[in-house]
């Protein structure tokens, strides 16, 4: 009785991180894949997803670790021993991919938006050399 309250607890938990997860994948606007600068709004330039995807993928890693660390006489049968231990491996791995994702967009988005900022500081330099060398 002990496994099965078990087992329908650590069900119950995946599904509700399977349905939570992955918020950076899900909800973050990654830069245009052509190259140059970008204006503000683009794209997101927040860490805020990606950082909560990574704690919670650190979490199911620490979960996955405790799957795996039992044995099949843990569980109710070979079957679902197998189906938590591929379960757990693969939340986890898709918390740290949307984290890895997250972060990485989110540094692109930064670095573009830098050089439109850095665009926009030289040409107002320049049309102001322009107007001073005119009057």
């Amino acid at each position: 009785m002990r496994n099965r309250r078990r087992s329908g607890l650590a069900a119950f938990v995946v599904v509700l991180a399977l349905l939570s997860g992955g918020c950076s994948m899900l909800f973050m606007r990654r830069p245009p894949r052509a190259e140059g600068p970008l204006a503000s709004g683009d794209c997101t330039r927040s860490v805020a997803a990606p950082v909560i995807d990574g704690l919670v993928g650190v979490g199911h890693l620490g979960q996955a670790a405790a799957i795996w660390g039992d044995t099949r006489a843990d569980f109710d049968s070979e079957k679902a021993y197998d189906r938590f231990r591929l379960g757990s491996a693969a939340l986890a791995g898709a918390f740290v991919v949307s984290a890895v994702h997250g972060l990485k967009w989110s540094a692109e988005c930064r670095r573009r938006s830098t050089l439109s900022e850095q665009a926009i500081r030289d040409h107002l330099r320049v049309l102001a050399a322009r107007q001073r060398g005119e009057r």
